[in-house]
């Protein structure tokens, strides 16, 4: 410990590799990624439309649209719910309806199709046939220069059915054989802080969303756009919302940091707002307090809610 900092290594893996291959994907393919927790898939999700964003993306989920915009950026794909719910962003749980959904786009497109939900189709209709159906769209797949990622759990499956599965797909395994170690100084007050909130970090905030949390600033010195593509995440799985510095992803580095740092600012300041405005709850107008919440995950008129919060204390 030298004058209150120490050194935090911070690392960050982005090394991926489908069958070998760098994480981007072949047109024509039909891919098979296994996964066992969303955040897991919606952080990979993000990082193949990164790579590959030469392509269109669809993706068919189990999740509704109000959850999946927690996730993931919804801005850079198609979506569709499967469901029986019968509202315009809803699919049923049927195959036929999805390869049809496919075949409703222009197949000239390069396009890259996320199939999510797959076990609701599964536990809907004749194994057999629906493996019939997979092999078909497979097919036009690798016909059209169209790509499919199935995403799975594959404990949703009968292990028979799955070995199947598996013989029509090739093995999308994500994985990290590589890292960058980033140095980063934090000081003892922002451990402490970085402490607190590993205790507390499905704590809700006022408004239902996730607390905002510190996270630890990130120096130029091996800063990447692999590495902003992480923070990017960390920051809208709190809730907030940082569609100003997306463009930097396009930024020759030294400009993406410029303007990483002016993000950063504002969100650390969102969240001393935010712990402020828990602190002083009970003194504080239920409306304002609504939409003060609101004006903070969106990074807007922090300098006027800081004058009208500060100034009581």
């Amino acid at each position: 410990m030298i004058d209150g900092y120490f050194s935090l290594k911070c690392i960050y893996d982005w090394s991926y590799s489908l069958t070998g291959d760098p994480m981007e994907v072949r047109r024509g393919s039909v891919y098979l990624y296994e996964f066992e927790n969303y955040d897991k898939l919606s952080m990979d999700l993000e990082i193949l439309m990164e790579v590959n964003n030469e392509y269109y993306f669809t993706l068919y989920t189990r999740l509704p649209t109000r959850r999946l915009i927690e996730k993931l950026d919804l801005s850079k794909l198609d979506n569709y719910w499967i469901s029986n719910n019968g509202d315009n962003k809803s699919i049923k749980p049927s195959i036929d309806n999805i390869i049809k959904s496919i075949k409703n786009y222009n197949l000239t497109d390069e396009r890259i199709y996320f199939l999510d939900g797959l076990e609701h189709i599964y536990n809907n209709t004749d194994k057999q046939e629906l493996l019939t159906k997979l092999v078909s769209l497979s097919d036009d797949a690798k016909a059209n220069n169209y790509v499919i990622i199935y995403c799975i759990n594959s404990l949703a499956f009968d292990s028979e059915w799955i070995i199947k599965l598996r013989h029509l797909a090739e093995k999308m395994d994500v994985k990290s054989p590589n890292s960058t170690a980033v140095e980063v100084e934090v000081t003892e007050s922002e451990q402490s802080s970085s402490q607190e909130n590993e205790e507390t970090a499905f704590e809700l905030a006022i408004d239902g969303g996730p607390r905002l949390t510190y996270l630890a600033r990130l120096p130029r010195t091996g800063f990447t756009n692999q590495i902003l593509v992480k923070r990017i995440l960390q920051w809208r799985r709190m809730g907030l919302d940082v569609s100003r510095i997306e463009p930097a992803l396009s930024y020759s580095i030294d400009e993406a940091y410029e303007l990483y740092k002016s993000v950063e600012e504002d969100v650390r300041r969102a969240t001393e707002l935010e712990r402020f405005i828990h602190a002083n709850q009970e003194s504080i107008d239920t409306a304002k307090l609504a939409t003060d919440m609101f004006r903070i995950r969106q990074l807007t008129g922090l300098d006027e809610i800081e004058r009208n919060y500060y100034n009581l204390s």
